[in-house]
């Protein structure tokens, strides 16, 4: 079903404040997803394109009939209108989710009024932009700009929705485009729109616009980031820039709250809290550094000598890595087997050996671990692996010591 017959009667270039209309169902067909679709003889719903989303809303038919529309896709001059559901009705009404619309109307218009002030104060043209459910982005062909040229184009960008400029659109003819300053060539030939906020922006445009620059109420860049030879800037307009705002302004206030100090105060309180934090970092390293010099030094001493070997077994409370510490320390000292546990919910076993020893640490780790029913492995100096349970330590440093026993006198 298509052909100059079908198209549709785009009410939206008309008046983008149009929130319902009446209509006739001129087509209907099943889309890929096999969701219903209907075509309507005249609409105001826009189909996604140009990088501005469809909009959403509702057809009613009499008897208080109504289906969602969940999306709005131009095929060769046809506006299909997807359904939630069938509708089998001739004539229906059109009803706008406004909210989403003129969302879509600031934020579309924001971007023609943000890329023509990197234009003007930067020599950036935009070359790509995308509208989306929570922020937009234009992509820019420069990419050096520093936080100050954001700043200085924020600015003017304001300052043309302060200036509350008109913005008109209409469809214009080669001889009438030739003689306006574009900000960028059409994408296409023939039927080419121009949306213009008078006497600063003129840019080919399909989409849907406020009719005055102050009606997008704010512009703010949220952040830059660059993309190989591209920088990406993230921006909010008008309602969502003062949703924005409300949620800064309430993580503001929480820190005022938990600090107890005023909110110009809250950067410079939460940089002493950080210096003071790495401080107590460095402490609490040197805390644990001395902690597994003295245990090792302790454990050390108690280990019983076997031959030239001395062979440190024990079981410690504490995190599996505060038991590595150990182990490090253990193992620098010359002529010495280690195997340590660590207690917990799920015990950990770790096994190594000084430089100076033959023993393979991972063949008695494996040994070990599976003498207390766990498993693990390692290389030859170290290695790692864990048991059920705390008991299962005992018996795995048995089967190490007896293993180490067993190879000694084979050798």
């Amino acid at each position: 079903m298509r052909g100059k017959n079908l198209q549709s009667e785009k009410l939206f270039y008309r008046d983008a404040y149009l929130r319902t209309f009446e209509a006739q169902v001129v087509a209907r067909q099943r889309m890929a997803s096999n969701q219903p679709a209907v075509a309507l003889d005249r609409t105001g719903f826009y189909p996604t394109g140009g990088g501005q989303p469809n909009d959403m809303g509702r057809l009613v038919a009499s008897g208080d009939v109504a289906v969602q529309v969940t999306d709005v896709v131009a095929d060769d001059g046809v506006i299909w209108h997807v359904l939630d559901r069938e509708l089998d009705a001739p004539r229906v009404t059109g009803e706008l989710d406004w909210r989403r619309r003129f969302d879509h109307m600031q934020q579309h218009t924001g971007q023609h009024v943000l890329s023509q002030a990197f234009v003007v104060n930067c020599d950036a043209e935009t070359v790509a932009f995308h509208l989306g459910e929570r922020v937009c982005t234009i992509d820019l062909d420069r990419v050096n700009l520093d936080a100050a040229a954001l700043a200085r184009v924020e600015a003017a960008a304001n300052a043309v929705i302060d200036a509350a400029l008109p913005v008109s659109a209409s469809f214009v003819t080669p001889e009438e485009l030739a003689q306006l300053p574009l900000r960028r060539p059409p994408k296409v030939s023939d039927d080419v729109r121009i949306v213009q906020v008078e006497g600063f922006d003129w840019s080919p445009c399909g989409g849907t616009h406020v009719a005055n620059t102050s009606q997008i109420g704010l512009i703010k860049v949220t952040g830059a980031e660059r993309r190989g030879s591209e920088l990406r800037i993230t921006f909010l307009c008008g309602q969502r820039a003062r949703a924005d705002y409300a949620r800064l302004k309430t993580l503001a206030q929480g820190l005022v709250a938990r600090y107890m100090t005023a909110e110009d105060d809250v950067l410079d309180l939460l940089d002493r809290r950080a210096a003071e934090a790495d401080q107590m970092r460095k402490e609490l390293a040197d805390l644990e550094r001395q902690w597994a010099e003295t245990t090792a030094a302790a454990l050390w001493a108690e280990a019983p000598q076997r031959g030239s070997l001395r062979v440190v077994t024990a079981a410690l409370d504490g995190s599996i890595d505060r038991v590595k510490k150990v182990a490090q320390a253990l193992r620098a000292r010359p002529g010495v087997v280690v195997c340590l546990g660590a207690r917990g919910e799920r015990p950990q076993l770790v096994v190594t050996r000084s430089d100076d020893v033959v023993a393979d640490a991972g063949a008695l780790l494996r040994v070990a671990a599976a003498a207390g029913g766990g498993r693990g492995g390692g290389r030859p100096d170290w290695a790692q692996g864990g048991v059920p349970s705390d008991e299962a330590l005992g018996a795995a440093f048995d089967a190490l010591l007896h293993a180490l026993h067993t190879t000694r006198e084979e050798t």
